[in-house]
């Protein structure tokens, strides 16, 4: 960690040789997770791309980052930059072909999982756009609201709010439905 730290410290006084040394260290390992969230729904080059955007944005944050874990931070760069292709592009990550066919005592669960998702869904459908849209980058994809926050040019705490009051709401609904909710 030490080392990282140093790297942080060269990188926010604009030390374009620490840049080199941080994509030395750690091209593969964005590579790696950019891979392995996006699976065969992008090219090698769409990789490339997307991995190349998690340094570019180090670079251009760095006199501003608040963290230092460096692999951290790319990490979860990675992991967002691949989230947003996924969308942008409207793609689904499970193919009907990968879906189970149950026969036996496990149909009846999945059947009432099938019914729980459904109901999740209608009571996500009720949120107004922008609070469903947050729930769904928190915890679909699991978005920082830091990063939900600046990306969707909203302030930290408006997003904080939004999900408290959109989670109440999705309570109220699922609860309506007969489904106990746990904080």
């Amino acid at each position: 960690m030490a080392e990282d730290e140093k790297l942080l410290r060269r990188l926010r006084k604009g030390d374009t040789a620490a840049l080199n040394d941080v994509l030395r260290k750690y091209t593969a390992y964005v590579f790696t997770v950019v891979t392995n969230r996006l699976g065969r729904f992008a090219s090698p080059e769409d990789v490339e791309e997307l991995s190349s955007n998690v340094f570019y944005s180090l670079w251009s944050h760095r006199e501003t980052l608040c963290t230092n874990n460096i692999r951290g931070w790319l990490s979860a760069t990675a992991r967002n930059e691949a989230c947003s292709f996924l969308r942008k592009h409207r793609i689904e990550t499970v193919e009907a072909e990968d879906r189970l066919t149950v026969t036996g005592d496990n149909a009846q669960m999945l059947l009432e999982q099938e019914e729980r998702r459904k109901y999740l869904q209608k009571a996500l459908d009720a949120l107004d756009s922008e609070t469903r849209e947050i729930f769904i980058r928190r915890y679909y994809y699991g978005q920082s609201v830091i990063a939900i926050a600046g990306e969707m040019e909203r302030n930290y705490e408006t997003v904080k709010s939004r999900l408290k009051r959109g989670k109440a709401k999705l309570r109220a609904e699922l609860e309506k439905g007969g489904y106990h909710c746990e904080d």
